[in-house]
């Protein structure tokens, strides 16, 4: 009985809603993954330019 209202109120605590659209959790978590993704991404090639940069201006 109180795990049923636990799950309960965590369903609805993780649910977004703008008006009334319904954003389900999986599909925020996504979102969240993807961005870190295309984030880590681009930190790491904008690593690497500078140092091939750095490199090049030493020789």
């Amino acid at each position: 009985m109180i795990m049923i209202l636990l799950m309960n109120i965590l369903a609805n605590l993780f649910i977004v809603s703008f008006g009334e659209i319904d954003i389900p959790t999986y599909l925020i978590a996504l979102i969240i993954f993807l961005s870190l993704f295309v984030f880590l991404a681009v930190l790491i090639s904008t690593t690497k330019l500078i140092q091939s940069l750095v490199n090049d201006s030493e020789q």
